[in-house]
């Protein structure tokens, strides 16, 4: 449950160039990106293209939250990792990874799983650190 590893759900074309790591929108919401790549594509012209040909950009690619808070980096962090896991799931991660450490069914998975999941709450904060720098 690493960061990188989480799938886009937002695709951009190249119109506009790369879209900004966080936006406030007209509506009073603010949008932060996460992962922003580009996305590669042939070159366009089906009719020209062939197995040599070059992959040329046609886009860019990203994980994309909305959020009617402030946006403050804990307000951000929190609608990031609600968007990814809700707050059950992590009350499980949680008690699983204490019922390991307790005895009470052990289960080296559990621990793991939470520690994937810390390291993805540990990649969130770098990331808003570095995007609400600028």
């Amino acid at each position: 449950m690493k960061l990188l590893s989480i799938a886009p759900n937002a695709h951009y074309d190249m119109t506009h160039g790369q879209p900004k790591v966080l936006e406030k929108d007209n509506d009073g919401s603010c949008v932060v990106r996460l992962n922003v790549a580009p996305e590669m594509g042939g070159n366009g012209d089906i009719a020209v293209q062939s197995e040599n040909a070059e992959p040329v950009q046609t886009g860019w690619s990203c994980f994309e939250v909305r959020t009617f808070a402030e946006p403050t980096k804990a307000n951000l962090k929190k609608a990031i990792i609600r968007s990814i896991v809700d707050e059950t799931a992590e009350f499980d991660l949680v008690n699983s990874y204490n019922k390991h450490l307790m005895g009470i069914k052990v289960d080296e998975s559990a621990v793991q799983k939470y520690k994937d999941f810390l390291t993805l709450t540990e990649e969130i904060d770098a990331v808003l650190v570095e995007s609400l720098k600028s």
